[in-house]
């Protein structure tokens, strides 16, 4: 008995200096920056999921955009979305930007910017909500876009406003409201100018800012 704990103290020692020398040197808090590679991954990730799925919608050249995830790639920002790139200057054929999701990553920041600023207003949408949400939009393509910075109208909480992100440049980032009716959250209007009107209470869409034409 008195050797078997003596050996398990001979790896508690080393295991506890391990954590204070990596603690010392920080650890990863997922602010940092992917590097080069595992951008290139998660490009690559998809684009090949985009290919499976939507074939009709690709507006991009492969062999040309294959050359330029070679290539070092811009400094970046992190956002709600994942890690989001430009390029300050592409040819035709080329990718004018990509947000590599932070699920493929495999880090998640606690500092990150909003990937537009299109609304305030509202309180945030619990994270279990948000899924709901997300889902409900999405569907079951993960890869296709990011809904985020989804949040609760304080003048009716049955109303969700929310954004979408798309991680390819195949798309214009745009907005769209659910609306909790029977029991469950449903996706009442989507699309990127005059969204919900007719649809969404005036008070509502003034809350984030919005009116309709006419009001």
């Amino acid at each position: 008995m008195g050797a078997k704990t003596k050996n398990k103290s001979r790896w508690i020692i080393p295991v506890v200096l391990l954590a204070l020398v990596l603690t010392s040197c920080g650890l990863p808090t997922g602010n940092e920056r992917p590097d080069d590679s595992k951008l290139r991954d998660g490009v690559k990730l998809l684009m090949t999921q985009f290919e499976a799925k939507h074939p009709k919608l690709i507006n991009w050249d492969f062999a040309k955009v294959s050359a330029q995830i070679d290539r070092p790639f811009p400094l970046g920002v992190a956002t709600e979305a994942g890690w989001s790139v430009k390029w300050p200057n592409y040819a035709p054929g080329e990718f004018a930007q990509v947000v590599v999701p932070w699920t493929i990553l495999g880090q998640y920041p606690t500092k990150f910017k909003q990937d537009v600023n299109n609304y305030s207003g509202g309180s945030p949408v619990p994270s279990v909500i948000a899924v709901q949400i997300s889902r409900l939009q999405q569907g079951v393509d993960d890869y296709f876009a990011a809904i985020v910075n989804t949040r609760f109208s304080k003048v009716d909480r049955t109303w969700i406003i929310f954004t979408s992100i798309p991680y390819l440049p195949v798309t214009d980032p745009a907005y769209g409201w659910a609306h909790y009716v029977n029991n469950k959250w449903v996706i009442s209007d989507f699309g990127t100018a005059t969204v919900g009107c007719g649809i969404t209470p005036a008070a509502v869409q003034q809350e984030f800012g919005f009116t309709c034409p006419g009001k």
